[in-house]
């Protein structure tokens, strides 16, 4: 009698275990899952970094700026803010698009073999591992989502927030901190039919003529365009090398006030 009541004891003790093992199972795991995504964050905080006394330490904060916010003009190289919509825009075509990019470099984005952006995936001959990438890439992705998450702001159309959009958008690490050009893009400090003309030298465009009689027709229509697909827009949708910039990436106040800021360098 004894033993059948310690069983049936055990027994209700078991099941009880068991229920409340099921019960906390889904938050145990999900603390678990936040511990973890914390501390690969943190590890991507290490990569990202240009500590000399971090030996971890890749020094994408070189281009990109300690915090990612962009590098900053004299930079050997300036790359663009990564807290950008725009990133976040190609996120939700492709979830693994920053990783591609950390792993393979900037022809991932623009085709350009000669991107500043260089490979950093040990297996094509970079110094990161898997983990190290899939570290900075949830650094870098998580500095995309928060961006996202902000509410769109009207940019006022002046030249000097157009400034601030070239730099935000990404153009800079193509097209240089002084429009000077690069490996990846052309000299844009002249507008207009000059840099139709140096865009031809880094790919033969089918839309040539179009293009130079839409900016004589409406500078402003033109690069709305160009910026908006250029490969759509002036190339048979055949690629151009210009990464088309969305409504979701670049908001149209945005755009208009970038326009301002390129045609002001012409005096237009």
């Amino acid at each position: 009698m004894l033993l059948k009541t310690l069983g049936v004891i055990l027994v209700t003790a078991l099941s009880a275990f068991t229920l409340l093992y099921w019960v906390t199972d889904n938050p145990r795991r999900d603390e678990i899952a936040a511990a973890t995504e914390e501390e690969l964050l943190e590890y991507g905080e290490v990569i990202f970094s240009a500590d000399p006394a971090e030996p971890a330490a890749a020094g994408c904060a070189n281009c990109h700026g300690p915090e990612g916010f962009g590098g900053e003009a004299g930079a050997a190289v300036v790359g663009p803010n990564l807290h950008s919509r725009s990133l976040a825009e190609k996120l939700k075509v492709n979830n693994n698009y920053v990783h591609l990019v950390v792993s393979f470099g900037g022809v991932v984005v623009s085709g350009n073999v000669n991107s500043a952006m260089p490979a950093w995936s040990a297996e094509v001959g970079g110094p990161l591992n898997v983990q190290q990438i899939e570290a900075v890439a949830a650094l870098v992705e998580s500095w995309a989502d928060e961006a996202d998450q902000e509410p769109i702001e009207e940019v006022p159309d002046t030249v000097e927030a157009g400034a601030e959009v070239y730099t935000a958008a990404g153009c800079v690490a193509c097209h240089g901190a002084n429009l000077e050009g690069g490996t990846a893009g052309p000299n844009i400090q002249t507008i207009g039919s000059g840099v139709i003309t140096e865009f031809e030298n880094f790919a033969t465009p089918s839309g040539v003529d179009q293009m130079v009689a839409d900016y004589d027709a409406d500078p402003r229509m033109f690069l709305e365009k160009w910026v908006r697909d250029s490969s759509a827009n002036y190339n048979d949708g055949n690629a151009t090398g210009m990464p088309p910039h969305s409504e979701g990436a670049v908001s149209q106040s945005a755009l208009q006030a970038l326009i301002t800021f390129l045609l002001a360098q012409t005096g237009e």
